[in-house]
């Protein structure tokens, strides 16, 4: 796949032929890898480098193949096509950075609950009987919902922002700007040149480009604006929603599910299956009552 642009963020790794992204910190997904390997990636992804290469060539492959039978046609899949071949990483990117943030939100969790359930046995009640099932529906949900903006988001391109509007329109304007610059030019030197011949409106048309490459280059133009408009709603959303909403501050997000409420409606059994003493604590106890019951009657015999 041919990338339109290298991405501005992040480092590139010469040797690996990758794109890095520095974290301030580790993220310890080896460490949950049997516990989450069901709901999230447990392998990082290595973004690939974007292709060297004008996307020009890719656009008009994709107009020739999509060519309408009439003549300065062409089908209305090309944008949609375009953008699905540009927007694929998007998945393996948003996946795995779901699954990065589910699992520091896991590890965050369980460390939380040690910090202040000091008792192993009742930990372990606490999180195999009431938490870790209900916790791990909350994170399927998370990447449930990733998957889904994917579908929307990588469907048919439609907006009603107005950048795209104003970005659309700057582009044609600077083309257009450029192609009266060259073409006088051109025609100074005796000739025009046969591939880059731009149709220029003045009160005396001047020259004219070819119909499709005018239409490949209005099909980039489109498509360049377009895709700066969706990738930014796309990160939006991506944080507000499957992060913030159903990881983080959502009424029922992880982080909420253990709490006063989820405590309040535990019933005595339940409260008792936590904290409550196993047998041979309760067996233990009754001895030690039995034997002190016996001390006493013994200790009021020989004070008479």
């Amino acid at each position: 796949m041919i990338s339109f642009e290298a991405p501005s963020d992040g480092e590139k790794d010469s040797d690996t032929n990758e794109i890095t992204t520095p974290v301030p910190f580790e993220i310890p997904l080896a460490k949950y890898r049997n516990e989450l390997d069901k709901i999230v990636h447990v392998e990082e992804y290595r973004c690939p480098k974007p292709q060297d290469g004008p996307f020009m060539k890719r656009i008009r492959e994709i107009f020739d193949a999509s060519r309408g039978p009439d003549i300065g046609t062409f089908g209305g899949t090309v944008l949609s096509t375009a953008f699905e071949e540009q927007s694929e990483k998007w998945e393996p990117l948003t996946l795995s950075h779901i699954s990065q943030t589910i699992v520091v939100v896991h590890d965050y969790i369980l460390q939380l609950l040690r910090h202040l359930v000091s008792e192993e046995e009742i930990l372990e009640e606490l999180w195999v009987g009431f938490l870790a099932d209900k916790i791990k529906e909350l994170y399927h949900k998370a990447m449930e919902h990733a998957r889904f903006l994917l579908t929307i988001e990588r469907g048919r391109p439609m907006t009603f922002n107005s950048y795209f509007s104003e970005g659309l329109q700057e582009r044609r304007s600077k083309r257009r700007a450029s192609s009266v610059e060259e073409t006088p030019q051109a025609w100074r030197h005796g000739r025009a040149d046969s591939k880059r011949q731009h149709h220029i409106h003045t009160t005396d048309e001047q020259g004219s480009q070819k119909n499709e490459q005018q239409m490949c280059e209005d099909i980039l133009d489109t498509f360049m604006s377009y895709y700066r408009v969706a990738c930014k709603r796309f990160v939006d959303v991506v944080f507000q929603q499957a992060i913030s909403h159903f990881l983080l501050n959502g009424d029922d997000s992880p982080l909420k599910a253990f709490g006063p409420d989820m405590v309040m409606e535990l019933t005595g059994d339940q409260l008792k299956q936590i904290a409550g003493e196993d047998e041979e604590s309760i067996h233990r106890r009754a001895l030690l009552s039995k034997e002190i019951e016996n001390l006493q009657a013994a200790l009021k015999v020989l004070r008479g």
